[in-house]
């Protein structure tokens, strides 16, 4: 292998390096800002309203499943997810489980993500598409990225 190559060789693990290390930090900088929210839904929120010019104010559509604590006030749950989506949920799973299907960015996950009575939130795009109803469990996002092959090693 030439001088030349060996360089290249080496500025492609270089910029390899540091693109896993951007990856990381983005996905740091996700948990710090938005903890109880899937990860893989803010990337897909914020990648969607990069690439389509129709949703860069107003967001895509998901169906977002919002889940709180045990004994939580339904109504107080409900009035916060009306007054920050303007779309009024079905509650399911003893007004634990909360679903909406509207127009989703990142200032609105923020929102559902600071309400103190909040686990966890995820969604599903669906385009215009009718909402699909709730299709997560609690807990559902953290077994996807255990099952995530990209983020085992081959060897």
């Amino acid at each position: 292998m030439s001088k030349t190559e060996r360089a290249e060789t080496s500025k492609e693990c270089f910029n390899l390096r540091d693109l896993k290390f951007q990856k990381e930090k983005i996905e740091t900088a996700y948990h710090e800002i938005f903890p109880k929210v899937d990860p893989y839904l803010i990337h897909d929120v914020l990648l969607r309203m990069q690439e389509n010019p129709i949703y860069k104010d107003k967001g895509p559509m998901y169906t977002v499943e919002v889940f709180t604590k045990q004994g939580t006030d339904s109504e107080i749950c409900k009035d916060h997810i009306w007054t920050t989506t303007g779309k009024v949920p079905g509650v399911y799973d003893k007004g634990t489980h909360y679903v909406t299907h509207m127009r989703l960015t990142p200032d609105i996950l923020k929102k559902l993500n600071d309400f103190d009575y909040v686990l966890q939130v995820m969604a599903e795009y669906t385009g215009s598409d009718a909402s699909m109803g709730p299709m997560h469990d609690i807990g559902d996002y953290d077994k996807r990225r255990k099952v995530d092959d990209r983020n085992k090693r081959v060897s």
